[in-house]
């Protein structure tokens, strides 16, 4: 591993990052182009909501930078560079329109299964299905579903969590390290790399985007994290085999994952469209109970941080205990968060009596 770069590009996608998201505010307040307080919304004032454009400029910058320069340093992505750069450029242009103008949600799935599909044409794809315990199995002609359903779910998977300030940023800064602690763990120098990029970018606009934030990530944003952790973690299994390499990147983006699963779960059970937003999120839940917005996002930190380290630590140690403390832990974790929801809507409940 050649740690002087590793350090070289999470500075200077950290440093990139600060000089974009300063820009990026002064064109938003220029052009006005602004998110507004309003439903399903909790800020109090206009605010810029182009940030995904700042990570956009410092991330690509910087990756494009070892490709041409350092092509060693990123050798899985050297070949399909285009394609994966192609598939960003798409989803953040999908997310920034959609910023400006509301998408319909299946047309916005339609592009997003579109960019999976470029990826697979690109190389990056899910090959083999591995769950600690059990022998892999090839996917055969599944691969080029799975590695699209793959993509799609990651490409969601942060945009389900941007509800707060700082919350989104917080918890994928964290989610990048622990890529970046499993890229060193099985000496991918690529994973290590494009994951302190991401993450120095995410780091620098995570100080603009805390409470109270002066900027925030957007949908071009969100989607794009989304969908670098999804091209990510496909390198994984590509320069490893074993039984882990696709399941511990799954692991560290834990906490957006259960947010999707009980948000999904919860919409199914109500008969609602699973792919409209509401403000029924488990953050919104732990927000009803009187927590502040920094106690709510703390926590989150926090799960983030464990998820991380259990992801880590199953490198080490009995992938199949730690598989089943952690599934049990989701069990509790969805059990109370609809025990909770049940309690709220009647507590809100108005009395036929009309008390």
């Amino acid at each position: 591993m050649n740690h002087p770069l590793n350090i070289l590009v999470f500075l200077s996608s950290f440093v990139l990052a600060i000089i974009s998201v300063l820009g990026v505010i002064k064109l938003c307040e220029k052009y006005v182009i602004l998110d507004y307080p309003g439903l399903h919304k909790r800020h109090k004032r206009p605010t810029p909501n182009l940030g995904g454009a700042a990570i956009f400029l410092s991330f690509w910058m910087v990756i494009t930078g070892l490709v041409l320069f350092k092509p060693n340093a990123v050798a899985e992505i050297t070949a399909p560079f285009l394609y994966i750069l192609g598939g960003g450029a798409i989803i953040f242009l999908l997310g920034v329109i959609d910023d400006l103008h509301p998408l319909r949600a299946k047309h916005k799935l339609a592009v997003e299964m579109i960019v999976g599909l470029i990826l697979y044409l690109g190389g990056l794809k899910a090959d083999w299905l591995s769950i600690p315990g059990f022998d892999s199995v090839s996917l055969g002609h599944l691969s080029a579903l799975i590695t699209i359903l793959w993509v799609v779910g990651l490409t969601n998977a942060i945009n389900v969590i941007d509800g707060l300030d700082g919350l989104a940023s917080g918890v994928s800064f964290i989610a990048a390290v622990s890529m970046a602690l499993i890229g060193f763990l099985f000496e991918i120098s690529s994973v290590v790399a494009i994951s302190l990029t991401l993450a120095g970018a995410i780091l620098a606009f995570w100080l603009f985007n805390r409470h109270p934030a002066k900027i925030f990530l957007g949908d071009g944003g969100s989607l794009l994290i989304g969908y670098i952790f999804a091209f990510i973690s496909l390198i994984v299994p590509i320069k490893s085999f074993t039984a882990a390499a696709l399941f511990l990147p799954l692991m560290v983006l834990g906490v957006p994952l259960i947010e999707i699963g009980s948000s999904f779960l919860r919409r199914f059970a109500a008969g609602k469209d699973v792919m409209k937003a509401d403000r029924r999120h488990i953050f919104h839940y732990l927000a009803y109970l009187g927590l502040s917005q920094r106690q709510v996002v703390y926590l989150f930190y926090l799960s983030g941080i464990l998820l991380g380290t259990v992801a880590v630590i199953m490198f080490y140690f009995e992938r199949v205990l730690l598989l089943g403390l952690l599934i049990l832990f989701m069990v509790v974790i969805f059990i109370l968060f609809f025990i909770l929801m049940g309690k709220i809507r009647k507590e809100n409940k108005p009395s036929r009596n009309g008390d």
